[in-house]
C-alpha cells in the first residue's frame, strides 16, 4: 500500500485538529469555546474550533487588527484577558465581541516558529482558571508536534516526488544525450549544452527537449520509466 495522498493527509490532519479543540474544552470547567488558527499568507485562518462563534472571533481580530490572539503570534508568549471589556490594548475587538470576558490564547510553536495560535473564550469574569491554563498550555504542545509532524510529512513527500521525476526522466535524456554526441560528433558535456541551449530558447524544460529529440530518430517517444513506493512490511506477531 503506498502512503496516502496529500488531500488525505489535510483531512486527516484537520480532524486531528478538531478532535484537540473538543479535548482541550471538554477539559475545562464550563467547557468554554476554543479554536486553532494557522498563519497563512494573509493572516490568520481558523481550522478548528469547538464552536462557529469562536471562528467568527478568530475573524473579528483580523479584521480588528487587534487581540491577545494576534500579539500571541506576534510575541511568541501567551496572552490573557481577564476581564476583556475593561482592556484598553483591544477595545476595537472587545466591543465587537458581546459576552466574551476572558480569554487566553497560547502560539503553536514547531521548530522554534510560532505558526499559530490556540485561544480559549469565556463568559466568565475573571481570567481563566488555572486547570484551564494548564489544559490550554498542554493542548498548544500537542499541536505543535502533529503541525511538526505534517510539515515534515510534506517536505519528505516533496522531495520524494522531485526524486522520481528526476528519476524517470534520466532515461530520455541519457538517450538524446547518445543521439546529439553521435550527430554532432562531440563529448558528453557538449552535448549537455547543446540539450540545455535548445531548452532555454524555446523555454521548455530539459527532459522535453530530450523527448523531442530521441522521438524525432527513433519515431517514438522514449519509455517513461515508473517508480513505486515499497510495499510496508506487515507489523510482526
Amino acid at each position: 500500500m503506498n502512503p496516502p495522498d496529500a488531500l488525505t493527509d489535510v483531512v486527516e490532519f484537520e480532524r486531528a485538529l478538531a478532535e484537540s479543540v473538543e479535548i482541550t474544552s471538554s477539559a475545562m470547567p464550563d467547557s468554554p469555546m476554543v479554536s486553532v488558527a494557522l498563519r497563512a499568507e494573509r493572516g490568520l485562518r481558523t481550522v478548528a474550533c469547538t464552536h462557529e462563534r469562536a471562528g467568527r472571533l478568530d475573524a473579528l481580530q483580523w479584521a480588528a487588527g487587534q487581540g491577545p490572539a494576534l500579539e500571541a503570534v506576534a510575541t511568541g508568549e501567551p496572552v490573557a484577558a481577564e476581564d476583556l471589556p475593561a482592556e484598553p490594548r483591544w477595545a476595537g475587538f472587545a466591543r465587537r465581541s458581546p459576552g466574551i470576558r476572558s480569554l487566553h490564547a497560547e502560539p503553536l510553536r514547531s521548530g522554534g516558529e510560532v505558526l499559530g495560535v490556540l485561544t480559549v473564550y469565556s463568559s466568565k469574569e475573571g481570567g481563566l482558571p488555572e486547570q484551564s491554563r494548564v489544559a490550554a498550555r498542554v493542548a498548544a504542545a500537542h499541536i505543535g508536534v502533529l503541525l511538526r509532524t505534517s510539515l515534515q510529512a510534506a517536505r519528505t513527500r516533496e522531495v520524494a516526488d522531485q526524486l522520481r521525476e528526476a528519476l524517470a526522466t534520466r532515461a530520455s535524456i541519457d538517450q538524446a544525450l547518445g543521439i546529439v554526441m553521435a550527430q554532432h560528433r562531440c563529448t558528453a558535456g557538449r552535448a549537455f549544452e547543446i540539450l540545455r541551449r535548445v531548452s532555454q530558447e524555446r523555454n521548455v524544460k530539459l527532459h522535453h527537449v530530450a523527448a523531442m529529440v530521441v522521438e524525432k530518430v527513433s519515431g517514438e517517444p522514449p519509455s517513461e520509466t515508473h517508480f513505486e513506493d515499497p510495499p510496508h512490511r506487515a507489523d510482526r506477531a
